[in-house]
């Protein structure tokens, strides 16, 4: 389009060329202005989200204890704040659009005007001149386009910039080292040391004690004293500050996570069902996995009576996280994971929390079972499941080693004591 402008007459060509450039000049100078203004805005609203879905969440408990009202009124409170945010923004994307589409008319005005006096004193042909008269806006259309979605593109890039600081964190790298072949393999944690970032205080501190291969071995310790943290220390999750874990005498760090953890399975202490049936949930520890060893799995983890009694069996679907399924079914449908997966080293992580003393019973028996032949460390809170350890260690405050002095009985004896921190 511009090329038959500049045959037809070079000096509308030229106006056009030269006036061209300065509206995405126009369009950064703007962009300068506003981007303070619109990720202001996106956090605003990244606030209001949460804000809300929180209270969604905790509407009953905020109901029983009257503070419903109050919720609301803070929900229209930042309501209020991200109106008057959005609509500062939107005055300036509306003066910046008047202002870019006012350049582009400006523009226009300049070849209409240079073609009229050429017209009036009979230097242009008529023809030639309608020509670039319709051509001429033609040439700004892209541009002017831009304009329009420039602003919606900011607030897009402000909400990607969140996203993309998820997806770029470093992931603890690895190493490349062979875990060792094998049945059972004991575990280690030596004088280990975590502290979150962030943090003021460490989560453990100075940690040690071994688990020997096919043993069975329970934490137990005040809330706050960072069992789960040394689970995940175990688990790869996270890396101490001081310290080493040792899988089968080798330093964690230099293992591969990915050749490690095909060696553990591990349930959790709030396990996640995904949105499926229950034997799509129960193949994740094996996605190969036939059907009677699904069915094989549920029965081991002692859930096969209540799948067996639902309308469509292992069939059935769940909602979101297990909806429709109790807090105990949910537990035993993640100890049945870790029968399908059959792995030489089992983590457990409170699994009988918040449970009654009929399922907490039935929970116990399945995770006896999943102990015979493995190497088991599990962190506990009710003393039903000391009975299955065959040893105890307590972790608190206390910075030290291992104190072996317990009886190794399996009973509730104390096995041994490790240092420990608060999270």
């Amino acid at each position: 389009m511009l090329l038959r402008v500049v045959t037809e007459d070079w000096v509308s060509a030229a106006i056009i060329v030269g006036t061209l450039p300065l509206i995405p000049i126009f369009m950064m100078l703007i962009g300068w202005a506003t981007q303070a203004r619109m990720d202001r805005q996106w956090q605003l609203l990244s606030r209001l989200s949460g804000h809300f879905l929180d209270v969604v969440a905790g509407l009953p408990t905020l109901k029983v204890f009257g503070r419903a009202k109050a919720q609301a009124e803070s929900i229209r409170k930042i309501t209020g704040e991200y109106r008057r945010a959005t609509m500062r923004t939107l005055r300036i994307a509306f003066l910046s659009s008047f202002a870019l589409e006012l350049l582009a008319t400006i523009s226009v005005a300049l070849v209409a005007v240079t073609i009229g006096m050429r017209l009036v004193h009979g230097n242009m042909e008529l023809y030639d001149g309608l020509v670039i008269l319709i051509l001429a806006p033609e040439a700004y259309l892209p541009l002017r386009q831009v304009g329009a979605r420039y602003h919606a593109a900011v607030e897009g890039v402000a909400a990607a910039e969140e996203i993309f600081a998820v997806l770029e964190a470093p992931v603890p790298a690895g190493g490349t080292g062979v875990v060792p072949a094998g049945g059972a393999v004991g575990v280690a944690v030596d004088g280990v040391t975590v502290r979150y970032p962030g943090r003021a205080a460490d989560a453990v501190r100075g940690v040690s004690f071994a688990v020997e291969p096919g043993e069975t071995v329970a934490l137990v310790g005040p809330s706050g004293s960072g069992k789960s943290t040394l689970l995940n220390v175990l688990l790869g999750f996270v890396r101490p500050t001081a310290g080493r874990a040792l899988v089968g005498g080798a330093d964690l760090a230099d293992v591969s996570l990915d050749g490690w953890r095909e060696r553990v399975a591990w349930v959790p202490q709030r396990p996640h069902l995904f949105a499926g049936t229950i034997a799509e949930n129960v193949r994740l520890a094996r996605p190969g996995a036939a059907d009677a060893d699904v069915v094989e799995a549920l029965r081991a983890a002692g859930a096969g009576e209540f799948v067996a009694g639902l309308p469509r069996g292992v069939e059935t679907v769940l909602g979101e996280d297990g909806a429709g399924l109790s807090a105990g079914q949910r537990q035993r449908i993640a100890l049945a994971r870790a029968f399908l997966a059959d792995r030489p080293v089992v983590l457990l992580d409170e699994p009988t929390a918040a449970l009654d003393g009929e399922t907490e019973a039935g929970i116990v028996e399945a995770v006896r079972r999943l102990a015979v032949g493995r190497t088991v460390v599990m962190v506990v809170h009710r003393p039903a499941l000391l009975g299955v350890a065959d040893r105890v260690v307590r972790v608190d405050a206390v910075v030290g080693g291992a104190d072996d002095r317990g009886d190794g009985n399996g009973g509730g004896g104390l096995g041994s004591r490790a240092g420990g921190g608060s999270s």
